[in-house]
């Protein structure tokens, strides 16, 4: 026991340690192995189909906290909002101020190397001669028979660099149709977020949360704007029939952005919408979806199902006298041929909201109905309907016919129905240069 009591006395006595120094950190080691990996902003690889069995968005999240309602639909393998709110107040906001709008669902394919501009000219059916860089084009695509394939917007973003926006997957025929050609495509659906804010008060959204001179880029068009030091990549496109813009941007970013745009844009009266306001704002503007109101060729197992660009109103995107393009020749030799069937827009004259599907005439069924909308806007229901060409010779006594309930009450309604030539609602600030701004809301 004195041993360790005289061990402890010496411990005591023994001088105390001096501190050690710091250490000197050696900053510009620390900065060089901060720096960025350049394969953080590669695309992933790709996940095999059985990894996932439910898809998000980057802005899933973001989304969900908007909805009221916990609709959610299925769009492209993704899960996405169908109504967040009420459809209606969704709709005001697009017509009356701006809605903003998740589209990242959209399939985009990123399409690169020498031999880019040939490969598309070969493929799209109308002529690419005249399209700048960051200038954008509706396109159609062709298979050998003339039939479509699907449509979409071409995106030029460099001399050798272009983006392809479709509704649907075609990457396996984009793929065989780049053999022997040196061209590159990808699927950047996954790995590129998207928005849509639409509406006559988009632009002064987007000019309160700092993309200064968006006012000045005209319709088709794009250029690329700083956002809080977030590079976004935004284009004056959309399928509301309005004044509008899409926004492309990283993943990583897009919640961000997102939340910034809510904010800057609550006193606009902007509001989020869902994929019902969007299929509503694309039947007032009469545009036919892929999968929808049409098939596309490999789609279709009966040819007779499949259709060629001037059945579905494609015909000012066909260039028959410009360069080869996959289907010319078929659709040269066909365009005298009474075509099968017509893709047209119809207005129904009833001021209630309708469920029909089959287009009537005197002689009986003239035509289906592909997408149904009631517009509160002009008060009427609205149509895209492939119709027979005599339903559009004739152009009169056509009709649909629809049930009608009211309480236990349950009777059959026929509505009269007309052809409307171009748009059902055309509204003209989709057009103007510079788009209005306003301030001091």
């Amino acid at each position: 026991m004195s041993d360790e009591i005289d061990l402890l006395l010496d411990l005591d006595r023994q001088p105390a340690a001096a501190p050690e120094e710091p250490k000197r950190i050696d900053l510009a080691a620390q900065d060089e192995a901060a720096r960025a990996d350049p394969a953080l902003f590669e695309r992933v690889a790709e996940e095999p189909p059985f990894a996932r069995g439910v898809l998000t968005t980057p802005l899933h999240l973001n989304v969900a906290v908007e909805s009221r309602t916990n609709l959610w639909t299925h769009w492209n393998g993704y899960t996405t909002p169908d109504v967040l709110t009420n459809l209606e107040d969704e709709y005001r906001a697009l017509r009356h101020a701006a809605a903003l709008s998740d589209v990242s669902p959209l399939v985009k394919y990123r399409i690169t190397g020498a031999d880019a501009a040939a490969y598309l000219a070969r493929l799209v059916t109308g002529t690419l001669v005249s399209l700048s860089v960051n200038e954008i084009a509706p396109v159609v695509l062709c298979e050998d028979r003339g039939f479509v394939v699907g449509d979409g917007t071409l995106f030029r973003l460099g001399d050798s660099e272009y983006r392809l926006v479709t509704e649907e997957r075609h990457l396996a025929w984009l793929l065989d149709s780049s053999i022997g050609m040196r061209v590159r495509v990808e699927d950047v659906t996954a790995t590129l977020a998207a928005l849509s804010l639409q509406g006559p008060l988009s632009a002064s959204v987007l000019a309160e949360a700092g993309f200064s001179g968006i006012e000045a880029l005209r319709p088709y068009t794009a250029r690329w704007f700083d956002a809080a030091g977030m590079p976004v990549y935004v284009s004056r496109t959309g399928n509301s029939g309005d004044l509008g813009y899409e926004l492309w941007i990283d993943p990583e970013d897009a919640p961000a952005l997102w939340i910034r745009l809510l904010e800057k844009g609550a006193p606009f009266s902007l509001a989020a919408g869902g994929f019902a306001l969007r299929e509503l704002a694309r039947v007032e503007a009469g545009l036919p979806r892929a999968g929808v109101d049409y098939l596309g060729a490999f789609a279709a197992v009966d040819p007779a199902n499949a259709s060629t660009p001037f059945e579905l109103g494609f015909a000012s995107q066909v260039d028959l006298e410009s360069g080869h393009f996959t289907g010319r020749d078929a659709l040269r030799a066909g365009r005298l041929t009474p075509p099968r069937h017509i893709l047209a827009a119809l207005a129904i004259d009833w001021h209630e909201p309708l469920r029909f599907s089959a287009i009537r005439g005197a002689g009986g069924i003239v035509g289906l109905a592909t997408s149904i909308a009631f517009s509160p806007s002009l008060g009427l229901n609205l149509a895209l309907a492939t119709l027979k060409p005599s339903a559009i010779a004739a152009d009169a006594g056509l009709y649909v016919e629809a049930e009608i309930r009211r309480e236990l009450d349950l009777s059959l309604l026929k509505a009269p129905a007309r052809i409307v030539s171009g748009p059902a609602l055309a509204l003209p600030a989709r057009h103007l240069v510079p788009a209005p701004i306003t301030f001091g809301l």
